[in-house]
């Protein structure tokens, strides 16, 4: 479910319902930011006479036109999902084809929208651009396969505070004109939205430490398989809590003697474990001061690889 995290109200917006008119009147009020490189003609386009499939009268949602390929542009709406939105769309472009006259009359007299002249507008193409909240896979396979790439998918989700995402499926107009640290951003305001708070923490905890993210995905899976885990993520740290049982995780660049990926801090005793993993005892015995300051475990635990994770798991599996 897609999700959209608020960082001035520091949580999760809530999806809302809104009816498909109110989603016409947000795109015809924002047009010029929505859509920069298009002509809006109008809204609700009447069409009379034989319009295929629908009978004898339709309406195109919105009528745009592109000046760069010089065609006229379908948009066709729907508050969630029609398996229909193909074909009714296909209908109403057929429509322009063979009315190609009346509709450049209807956009230019009734409207009173400066386009170019008649005999410069690409009469035997029209552009559809389909938004809903989602398409099943065959349409977009379909759309994909289509050689002159005419039909855009677009889906959106509507959230409270009056937010909208919008997501192109295909014909992204950016995909070549955004540089490369905006597509990082955009990527990473799509993954809060496709991803569940915990995983989204998680890769903003570790960043370019995958190594080490891996390691503890894996510790964190082998952990569930005892019960449900408490997380609780700060700047420096990973606290991690089961039943009675604390760690405390730390990221780790594989720099130094130790060529650690990951540490991990547990309150087990470690001195029994396998010589191949490596680990400091924080407490430095009686009267002295434990070592650093974070966690309150007193072991810290080094792991260079995803092998040495499972040793410690075996190790501490049965204590849980």
């Amino acid at each position: 479910m897609p999700k959209l995290f608020s960082n001035s109200n520091k949580k999760f917006l809530k999806q809302v319902e809104k009816p498909e008119k109110e989603l016409n009147k947000f795109i015809c009020e924002n047009w010029k930011d929505l859509f920069p490189n298009y002509t809006f003609i109008s809204s609700e386009f009447p069409l009379k006479g034989n319009v295929r499939s629908l009978g004898n009268n339709g309406r195109i949602d919105i009528l745009g036109y592109n000046p760069e390929t010089k065609k006229f542009i379908i948009f066709e709406l729907k508050k969630d999902y029609d398996r229909n939105i193909t074909d009714q769309s296909a209908d109403y472009r057929d429509y322009i084809q063979d009315n190609f006259s009346d509709v450049y009359l209807h956009s230019t007299q009734k409207y009173e929208i400066v386009l170019p002249k008649f005999t410069e507008i690409n009469h035997d193409k029209v552009e559809i651009i389909l938004i809903a909240k989602k398409f099943n896979l065959t349409q977009i396979d379909r759309v994909k396969k289509i050689k002159d790439n005419n039909i855009t998918l677009i889906k959106y989700f509507w959230f409270e505070d009056d937010l909208i995402f919008i997501d192109y499926i295909n014909n992204d107009p950016d995909d070549i004109k955004i540089e490369t640290t905006n597509t990082k951003k955009i990527n990473e305001i799509k993954n809060i939205i496709t991803q569940d708070p915990e995983t989204y923490e998680i890769e903003q905890f570790f960043g370019k430490y995958t190594a080490g993210k891996e390691v503890f995905l894996l510790f964190l899976k082998f952990l569930k398989t005892k019960g449900n885990v408490d997380l609780d993520f700060k700047q420096t740290k990973i606290s991690a809590k089961i039943s009675n049982s604390t760690f405390s995780i730390m990221r780790q660049g594989g720099q130094g003697g130790r060529k650690s990926i990951l540490q991990i801090n547990t309150d087990f005793d470690v001195n029994l474990l396998s010589n191949e993993i490596q680990f400091d005892d924080r407490d430095r015995g009686e009267g002295q001061k434990r070592k650093g300051s974070l966690g309150l475990e007193r072991y810290e635990v080094f792991f260079r690889n995803s092998e040495e994770l499972q040793i410690f798991w075996d190790f501490i599996k049965d204590k849980l």
